[in-house]
């Protein structure tokens, strides 16, 4: 992961970033999640209802730091319990907001479908994601990644990031 930002233009690299998050998670590689952050990178999720209702609190996930994913990732590999599950992120409708040379405030929608090693569909998941991206020693790096939920009422336990 990570091609240097200056062999590519700003929109690309953008993209490749939302790639490589879907790929971490879709691939199995939770390990290297957190590395898509920077070290007091932020990652929240939150259901619409409560955001639409000005509710500040209520949050599924609330990691304020690149150690605490790492935490969450360790827990999940050697720790948590669960039934395995494939996952599927399909990210769209990308539009990127410039806010000065180094950051960028991105929103764009996404589909998550889970799948169970039986092959039924445990679960799907749809939302956005309002990202504040910045660049970081010639690289994109999530300064804060907002995962607004739009199905917040699911038969499945949320486990991983989304």
């Amino acid at each position: 992961m990570g091609t240097p930002l200056s062999k590519k233009p700003i929109e690309q690299a953008i993209h490749d970033l939302l790639n490589d998050y879907a790929d971490c998670l879709d691939s199995d590689r939770l390990h290297e999640w957190p590395a898509l952050f920077l070290e007091d990178g932020r990652y929240f999720i939150l259901s619409r209802e409560n955001l639409d209702a000005g509710l500040d609190g209520g949050y599924w996930m609330y990691y304020t730091s690149q150690a605490m994913m790492r935490d969450r990732v360790t827990s999940l590999q050697h720790i948590n319990k669960y039934n395995k599950y494939y996952c599927r992120h399909l990210i769209t409708n990308i539009k990127i907001n410039q806010q000065d040379d180094e950051s960028f405030e991105v929103r764009s929608n996404f589909l998550l479908v889970q799948v169970n090693f039986e092959g039924k569909t445990d679960g799907v998941r749809a939302g956005e994601y309002r990202d504040k991206i910045v660049i970081f020693e010639d690289q994109l790096k999530f300064k804060e990644k907002f995962v607004v939920i739009d199905t917040f009422h699911s038969d499945t336990t949320l486990i991983k990031p989304l």
